[in-house]
C-alpha cells in the first residue's frame, strides 16, 4: 500500500500542476495516470494555445471576454485574469521553457481566437497541448517528492469518517489502496462519451463518477461544449480543426459557398453561437456539414501555423490550402463538473478537483477559447498548494481499509456505441425537453445489467448529465433547448 500526503488522479496540465505545487510545498505526492503512458491525456490533444497577455490587453479585458462568452462566475474570471497569465510567464515561459512560437524579433507570437477582443494566445503551432504535456511531465519526473504511477485506474474514493482519505485503484488485475491526506481529482472531462467527439477514448467522465459515488456535489454537467469545427467525413473519426484557424482568417461557409453566420462577429463568434448556427444551416439546406474556407490565406502561412491540421486533412483527402474543409460540431468540453471553491475544495472534506473535471463557475454556460489550459494550470496549481497545506495539518489516521471492490468486467462493444449514440441524439448540440426525457428513459434501460462493467461509471455520469439538463429549463449557451426561448449567457 502506497501512502502519500497528496494523491493526484490525472496527469494532464491540471494534474501535473497540482503535483508540482504540492511537492514544492513539501508534500509527498502520488500521481496516478489511467493510461500506461502518462502523456496520453486530453491536454495532449489541445491545439490552439494558452491565454497569456499582450499589447492593449488587461485583466479587465480578459474578464469581459470570459463573461461575455459564458456568463460565468465573476470572482473566478477575475482570479484567472489576475493570476493566470503571470503564472504562464513565470512557470511555463521562464522556468520550464515551453517552446512557444516567436516572431521574427524573438517576441512571443500572440494569436487571436474567436470571442477574444485582442490577440493574447501563445502557442506551439497547432500542437500546443502536446508540447506543454511533454514539458510538464519532464518537470514532474525531476521532482523527487512525486511518484508517478502509470496504468492505475481509480475505481472508488476511500472515505474514512466522512473524509476522503485516498483512492482505490485497479493495478495489475487487483485492487490497491492508495492513502492520502488529501486527494486531487484532475481526470479531465466526459466528451469522449459522445458518438461524435474531438476527445480521446479515455475522456469518459471518470472523475465525475468517483465524485458522484462518494456523494460530492457535481453541477452543470449538461453544459457540454460542442466545438463547431471538427472534420466531417461520411466515414471515419472526426478530428479537431483549431479555433485558431478562424482567428487566422478562416471563414465558415454553407454548401453554396455563402457565409451563413448571422452573429456580428461572423466566424469569430463564440463557440456555442457558431455550433448552433451551423446546425440550423445544415437543417435548412440538408447539407451534412459546413465548410471552413482558408484558401484565401497564403499556403506557406497555413503549413507553418497549422502543420498538424494540414497533414490530417491531406490524409483524409482534403488540401486545406486549395479547398474548404468539411466541418461540423462535435462534443469537445465539459463546462460543469465537481463543484469547488477557488482553491479546488469540493463539498467532500479532503477532496479537491481542478481542470475540466472541476467547476469553479468560471465558464458558466460556454467556455471561451483557449482558457482550458490556463484554467488547468492555475487552478491545478492552487489546488495542489491548498491540498498540501491541508494534508500537513492533519493528524496521522493510518491507511484506509481495502474493501472487497470487484474489478469491473468489460462491457460489450455495442453498449458503448449505444451510449454514444443516445447522448448525441438526446443530449447533443440541439435538445428538447421531450428528447431529454426519452434519452433518460433509454439510458436507464441500457444500464440494466451493466453496473458491474466498465460502463457503469460512464452510465452514471450520462444519467446525471441528462437529469441536470432536464432540471435547467433555460435555453442558454451550450444547453440549447428548441422548445424554450433562448437566453444569452
Amino acid at each position: 500500500m502506497l501512502v502519500a500526503d497528496v494523491v493526484v488522479v490525472g496527469s494532464g496540465v491540471a494534474g501535473c500542476a497540482a503535483a508540482l505545487a504540492a511537492a514544492r510545498r513539501g508534500a509527498e505526492v502520488a500521481l496516478l495516470a489511467k493510461h500506461p503512458d502518462p502523456a496520453e491525456t486530453n491536454t495532449r490533444y489541445a491545439q490552439g494555445g494558452i491565454v497569456y497577455t499582450g499589447p492593449g490587453d488587461s485583466p479587465e479585458a480578459l474578464v469581459r471576454d470570459v463573461l461575455a462568452a459564458g456568463g460565468g462566475d465573476r470572482a473566478a474570471a477575475e482570479l484567472l485574469a489576475r493570476e493566470g497569465p503571470p503564472l504562464v510567464g513565470r512557470l511555463l515561459v521562464e522556468e520550464l521553457g515551453v517552446p512557444f512560437d516567436r516572431d521574427g524579433e524573438g517576441r512571443l507570437d500572440l494569436a487571436l481566437e474567436a470571442a477574444h477582443s485582442v490577440p493574447r494566445i501563445v502557442h506551439c503551432a497547432d500542437a500546443t497541448g502536446e508540447r506543454l504535456q511533454r514539458v510538464l511531465l519532464r518537470a514532474v519526473d525531476a521532482e523527487r517528492r512525486i511518484t508517478v504511477l502509470p496504468g492505475l485506474e481509480a475505481l472508488r474514493l476511500a472515505i474514512v469518517d466522512g473524509r476522503c482519505a485516498g483512492v482505490y485503484a485497479a493495478a495489475g488485475g487487483r485492487v490497491e489502496a492508495l492513502s492520502g491526506g488529501c486527494v486531487v481529482l484532475a481526470t479531465g472531462g466526459l466528451a469522449g462519451l459522445y458518438g461524435r467527439t474531438t476527445n480521446p477514448p479515455g475522456a469518459t467522465g471518470d472523475g465525475y463518477a468517483l465524485a458522484l459515488r462518494a456523494g460530492a456535489r457535481v453541477r452543470d454537467l449538461h453544459y457540454v461544449q460542442f466545438h463547431p469545427t471538427a472534420f466531417w467525413a461520411p466515414e471515419g473519426e472526426p478530428f479537431l480543426i483549431s479555433e485558431a484557424a478562424r482567428g487566422a482568417g478562416g471563414v465558415l461557409r454553407g454548401p453554396g459557398g455563402e457565409e451563413f453566420i448571422r452573429h456580428p462577429a461572423g466566424s469569430l463568434a463564440p463557440r456555442d453561437v457558431i455550433s448552433h448556427e451551423t446546425i440550423e444551416m445544415m437543417s435548412r439546406t440538408g447539407s451534412p456539414c459546413a465548410y471552413l474556407d482558408m484558401t484565401h490565406l497564403p499556403e506557406d502561412v497555413l503549413r507553418e501555423r497549422f502543420p498538424g491540421a494540414c497533414e490530417r486533412c491531406l490524409r483524409a483527402g482534403v488540401d486545406m490550402a486549395r479547398e474548404p474543409v468539411p466541418v461540423s460540431p462535435a462534443a469537445h468540453y465539459s463546462c460543469g463538473g465537481i463543484a469547488t471553491d477557488l482553491s479546488g475544495r469540493s463539498s467532500l472534506p479532503g477532496l479537491f478537483a481542478a481542470g475540466e473535471v472541476a467547476s469553479t463557475g468560471l465558464h458558466g454556460a460556454n467556455r471561451l477559447a483557449s482558457t482550458s489550459l490556463l484554467e488547468g494550470l492555475l487552478f491545478g496549481w492552487r489546488a495542489g498548494e491548498a491540498a498540501a497545506e491541508e494534508a500537513r495539518s492533519l493528524p496521522s489516521t493510518g491507511a484506509p481499509p481495502v474493501p472487497s471492490i470487484p474489478l469491473p468486467e468489460p462491457a460489450p462493444g455495442w453498449a458503448r456505441e449505444e451510449l454514444g449514440r443516445l447522448l448525441w441524439e438526446h443530449a447533443g448540440p440541439v435538445r428538447t425537453v421531450t428528447s431529454l426525457e426519452e434519452g433518460l428513459r433509454r439510458l436507464r434501460e441500457l444500464g440494466e445489467g451493466l453496473d458491474g462493467t466498465d460502463l457503469g461509471g460512464p452510465l452514471l455520469v450520462a444519467e446525471a448529465l441528462v437529469r441536470q439538463a432536464l432540471s435547467d429549463r433555460r435555453s442558454r449557451g451550450c444547453h440549447r433547448l428548441l422548445d424554450l426561448e433562448e437566453v444569452r449567457p
